[in-house]
């Protein structure tokens, strides 16, 4: 943050925690959230570096973030899995990663779900959500920094009329 005096933490403050009173009324129009997970991207193994391949960039971050909740859909074999994500820059490496609220999912096995993008992609943090703890206030905050990037499943748009 280039400018932090308190009136400006007060507002940040406030703003964080209505995004995340939003992200929780938005997750429970589909029945609520069920994970928060935070996914990481290795580092480059030497062999990739030699390829020319040296950060994981902006595109492919996406892809491998779409490929993880296709699984996680495919898995639970209905459509009904929901979605809020939030991808921010890790200052000291440079490279994007993801913070997700994922609904729709509470009788997967969260354990499976780490394996699959640790066999890909690097390391998962995917813990139940816990509203009290503030999850979505936590995945919000990337939403008010620099670079901050969300995005959300189709199946949470609002239809003609709805209102939150």
């Amino acid at each position: 943050m280039l400018y932090d005096d308190t009136r400006n933490s007060v507002k940040s403050q406030a703003l964080k925690v209505a995004w995340g009173d939003w992200a929780d009324k938005v997750g429970d129009r589909k029945g609520g959230w069920d994970w928060f997970a935070t996914l990481t991207f290795r580092d480059r193994t030497p062999e990739e570096v030699k390829s020319g391949w040296t950060k994981v960039g902006w595109a492919y971050s996406s892809k491998a973030c779409d490929a993880f909740l296709c699984h996680v859909g495919e898995v639970k074999g209905l459509h009904d899995v929901h979605w809020l994500r939030a991808r921010e820059i890790q200052r000291d490496r440079g490279v994007p990663h993801w913070h997700a609220l994922i609904g729709g999912v509470k009788d997967l096995r969260r354990d499976a779900a780490w394996q699959w993008w640790h066999e890909r992609y690097g390391f998962a943090r995917i813990l139940p959500y816990e509203r009290e703890k503030g999850a979505s206030f936590y995945l919000c905050k990337y939403v008010t920094k620099e670079l901050g990037d969300i995005e959300f499943s189709p199946s949470l748009r609002l239809d003609k009329g709805d209102t939150l």
